[in-house]
């Protein structure tokens, strides 16, 4: 995607009924926007959240007067789930206990604003980590039938775990197979945008360490990706490389977005 067409779109992804709207004008897959959207969320959580935590008394405070979670949530921009951790924090209630089983919390008032917290809220709340988990699932469930269709052998990540292998990219190939030009020995999936922040964030994390054991592989952004990226050598695809199998794509694409 082009950088500038890419700001236009982050900027105007500001909630969740955004997506639709910004998907049409800039015409784009509403899966695409939303994961921009979702990413957005995340950055600022990373930069604004150890702020909110240190303030905890005074959020609590405002709750005891009879601000709803919600509300304190809309005030401060920042996802309902996280801020109800930080009401239960003040509290020394379990995060986890609380999230698992709100209607077992014996605060009413309580119980019922962290239930309205999990449903709204649809980038921290352990639903929406499912649906992440089960896009990446998706995602990697696509390369592997793409590499069977075309009789490539490959070990999974699970495979390579149980070698004792550290480091291991979701897919290595027994032989190179060539795209665009370049031998790729490693496949990698990230059911996510392709932006600078994250590929940076990967490349240091994963990719580097990739290219040290094995050499060049392909990186599969699925939700799309910069067109500005440095690949390092490396092939970078979303998912466009993968027509062949349009259905399990449009699945994937579709996959958890709201409108």
């Amino acid at each position: 995607m082009d950088k500038s067409k890419y700001k236009e779109i982050y900027g105007l992804l500001e909630d969740i009924e955004d997506i639709g709207p910004v998907a049409k004008e800039f015409g784009v897959h509403p899966g695409i926007a939303y994961t921009i959207l979702s990413q957005k969320t995340v950055s600022k959580v990373r930069s604004d959240f150890g702020h909110l935590k240190r303030n905890g008394p005074a959020q609590l405070e405002q709750w005891n007067r009879g601000k709803t979670i919600l509300e304190m949530a809309g005030a401060e921009k920042i996802p309902a789930t996280l801020m109800a951790s930080v009401i239960l924090k003040e509290l020394n209630i379990p995060k986890k206990m609380a999230f698992n089983y709100p209607e077992k919390l014996q605060n009413k008032r309580l119980s019922q604003e962290i239930i309205q917290a999990l449903d709204e809220d649809h980038f921290f709340s352990p639903h929406a980590h499912n649906l992440q988990l089960e896009k990446g699932r998706l995602g990697e469930e696509i390369i592997s039938r793409w590499l069977k269709a075309h009789k490539i052998e490959f070990l999974t990540e699970v495979q390579l775990r149980e070698q004792n292998t550290t480091k291991t990219p979701d897919f290595l190939l027994a032989e190179p197979i060539t795209i665009d030009g370049i031998k790729v020995f490693w496949i990698e999936s990230k059911a996510i945008f392709g932006d600078e922040q994250e590929h940076k964030r990967y490349t240091k994390k994963q990719f580097s360490h990739y290219e040290q054991m094995s050499g060049h592989g392909l990186v599969v952004y699925w939700y799309g990706f910069l067109d500005t990226l440095k690949s390092n050598g490396d092939i970078i695809k979303c998912y466009l490389f993968f027509e062949e199998f349009k259905k399990e794509v449009t699945e994937l694409l579709n996959f958890g977005v709201h409108q």
